[in-house]
């Protein structure tokens, strides 16, 4: 566990190359928002903000023409950074530093230390317990350790028939992250640069807020400090949740795994930045993107308008290849405003807006090219087509109700209980909403411009995200993910409203207030979930509610045992080595896939063809591979054969799998090369000698 922490701490500050000098450098040659003389925090939250929007598709670009100059990019950044500074440092060129905003950098450093904490593995003797998390981050370790091992584009990491298939998959986001993984060599894993990834990003949405009440929201400058704190500490906020999740976990006796789970998610901003970073970082793409569009109408000089449209178009193309469900349903946003804009004859300001969508699209063609590769089926999806119209579900109701999930009866009680299910979802911000739509319904004559500009695109966001899902797996991540645009907008409008004090809001006051705490309540009680629902899962049945999380109590000694196997494994076999683990598991092995940073042959039964690979070839393979972990009697004479056949290098047979208990079967007459209570490892085929120690 020091370990993990250490090496997070290490992989953070290599990320200070990636995600503040280059933005930095960006923001002076444009001079986005007066960066030349503006304070240090305002600029280190425009270097954040602008690197997370411009280096994704820069190192994307680079990476496949010229690999070798992403690190001369970032070089020269530095360089330029540091030069940049030491100037502004000798000139005094910022104003100083008051006691109010230095809470900005103890906020991010408490929020760095918390994430570590919640996200590393936490070590109880010789038990360990990976947080719940480890649910997607295993397939984003496992994209990252492809990128680091093949470049760009990488290869489905998650099956292997002889030969690559290309990844279709949003993995900018997996890009930044394989570089830190490589400039720290062999001590910082997929996993862990992923986990100091997730830090930066929860750090740029905290920059972010700030910055849209400074350069967006009317009232400007004024209280900038206090109402960016009140913004921030909204962080801390989700809807009342916890209610429906404690009302089902008393019915049932099990606890859920997410406070989000119960429903069709609006999820908490902690969720977000802990479990989804990629998507949270298209956000803050898109929002940097048209945050210098939205500075364009403050230029005087149409080159230097030219100059931010460019930036901005850079950025959303960068938002595609983070997550393509963020920026679709941006795109929508952003084309509402567009017709606004029109309507009210802003014609320079139209034409920026089409000068960066030409941009995006122009620096996404090779991206988009490689979405529409061949790919197999996904397990839960619904449809051929990406999107499907679909009202916003609401379970919990058509669950009491006695209604069946589909048919025209739920779609109408889905439709009729919207606004329930979103003050659920929303609480506090629910209210706030409801509140500012109020206000601007009676100044409907003469709005401020950008708070018709929120209204439309949080109005859009809310609407397309209510009734049109996507498809391509079970999960719904556009309806999920496409809806942080209007909680972006209602957290603003939150925070304004706070910073006017509870008084000031009338009768509604009280509610507020209850609100706030609740739906704070519901995010300690969520991250509480993170952290110790694995550790629970080995105390009491309750916990025990996924197969993918433990199927015994024996979750914190296997860990163990495993990462230790993995981790001499990295040591002894080729980076090109193909592992093997038994297919049969759902959703996935998460040992490999966070510990492994290993190709393999076929992660699961459907091979992960969702990702790239042809569902045929998976069919006309994973039985062979799956019967070496589930037949005792396959003679071990054999085993070398098969694995040049399903090319194969190394196998790894857990306890869990049913050869493990039959002491005659191949497993316990073959010898191993890494063996312990909990798991054997296995060289076969032609696989080549491995590393000694």
């Amino acid at each position: 566990m020091l370990l993990d922490l250490l090496r997070i701490a290490g992989a953070v500050l290599l990320y200070a190359n990636i995600l503040i000098a280059p933005g930095y450098v960006l923001a002076w040659l444009i001079n986005a928002f007066e960066f030349r003389t503006r304070s240090i925090p305002t600029r280190l939250a425009i270097s954040l903000t602008s690197s997370i929007g411009i280096c994704p598709v820069l190192t994307y670009l680079m990476s496949r023409g010229f690999p070798a100059g992403v690190w001369l990019l970032y070089g020269s950044a530095v360089i330029a950074f540091l030069i940049l500074l030491f100037a502004a440092v000798r000139h005094r060129a910022w104003p100083p530093i008051s006691k109010r905003r230095t809470m900005f950098f103890i906020l991010a450093a408490a929020w760095a230390i918390f994430a570590m904490l919640t996200l590393s593995d936490l070590q109880l003797g010789h038990r360990l317990y990976f947080p719940v998390v480890t649910f997607d981050y295993a397939l984003r370790a496992d994209v990252t350790s492809a990128i680091t091992r093949s470049g760009i584009p990488p290869p489905n990491p998650l099956f292997f028939p002889g030969h690559p298939y290309p990844l279709r998959y949003h993995y900018f986001w997996y890009i930044l992250c394989s570089l830190v993984s490589q400039a720290g060599g062999h001590q910082l894993s997929a996993r862990v640069s992923i986990i100091a990834g997730a830090i930066w990003c929860g750090i740029g949405l905290m920059a972010l807020i700030p910055l849209y009440l400074r350069f967006f929201q009317p009232a400007g400058k004024h209280n900038i400090d206090r109402r960016g704190l009140i913004g921030i500490a909204l962080l801390c906020v989700t809807g009342l949740d916890i209610f429906p999740v404690l009302f089902v976990e008393l019915s049932t006796k099990k606890l859920i795994g997410s406070i989000e789970w119960w429903n069709e998610q609006i999820t908490a901003w902690a969720n977000v930045a802990l479990w989804v970073p990629h998507h949270l970082a298209s956000l803050i793409a898109c929002l940097t993107g048209f945050l210098l569009l939205w500075d364009t109408r403050r230029k005087p000089n149409l080159p230097h308008r030219l100059l931010l449209a460019l930036a901005a178009g850079c950025m959303f193309a960068s938002a595609t290849g983070l997550s393509i469900y963020v920026t679709f349903v941006f795109a929508i946003c952003l084309g509402v405003w567009l017709v606004i804009a029109l309507i009210r004859k802003q014609w320079t300001h139209g034409a920026l807006i089409c000068v960066s969508g030409c941009i995006t699209v122009l620096l996404s063609i090779p991206f988009l090219l490689e979405l529409l590769g061949k790919a197999g089926a996904a397990p839960g999806g619904t449809s051929q087509l990406p999107f499907e119209l679909h009202v916003r579900k609401f379970p919990l109701l058509l669950a009491i109700l006695g209604i069946p999930a589909e048919g025209w009866k739920s779609s109408l009680v889905n439709l009729v209980s919207l606004p329930l299910n979103y003050f659920l979802e929303l609480g506090f911000f629910f209210i706030a909403g409801l509140i500012w739509c109020g206000r601007l319904w009676r100044k409907r004559r003469g709005p401020d411009e950008s708070q018709l500009c929120a209204f439309a695109m949080a109005a859009t966001s809310i609407v397309v995200c209510s009734f049109v899902r996507s498809s391509v797996i079970g999960a719904n991540d556009l309806g999920w993910r496409g809806f942080m645009i209007a909680q972006f907008i209602l957290l603003l409008w939150g925070a304004e409203l706070l910073s006017e004090g509870l008084k000031s809001q009338g009768e509604v006051r009280i509610l507020l207030v209850m609100a706030l705490l609740f739906g704070a309540a519901g995010t300690a009680y969520d991250v509480l979930k993170i952290r110790f629902l694995p550790v629970l899962s080995d105390m009491t049945p309750a916990a025990r509610v996924f197969e993918w999380l433990s199927p015994d109590d024996r979750l914190g000694e296997r860990t163990y045992a495993m990462r230790q196997i993995y981790e001499q494994l990295r040591r002894r076999v080729p980076v090109n080595a193909v592992l093997q683990h038994n297919p049969d598991v759902n959703p996935q092995d998460n040992f490999h896939g966070m510990y492994a940073d290993r190709q393999i042959a076929a992660e699961t039964m459907s091979c992960g063809v969702v990702f790239g690979g042809d569902e045929a070839e998976c069919k006309a393979r994973i039985e062979q591979i799956a019967e070496l972990f589930r037949n005792p009697a396959i003679d071990p004479a054999s085993i070398d054969e098969r694995c040049r056949s399903l090319s194969i290098d190394v196998l790894v047979v857990q306890k869990n799998d049913p050869v493990w208990p039959v002491t005659l079967s191949w497993v316990w007459k073959r010898t191993p090369l890494l063996a312990n209570d909990y798991g054997r490892v296995f060289t076969c085929g032609s696989n080549t000698k491995p590393n000694l120690p």
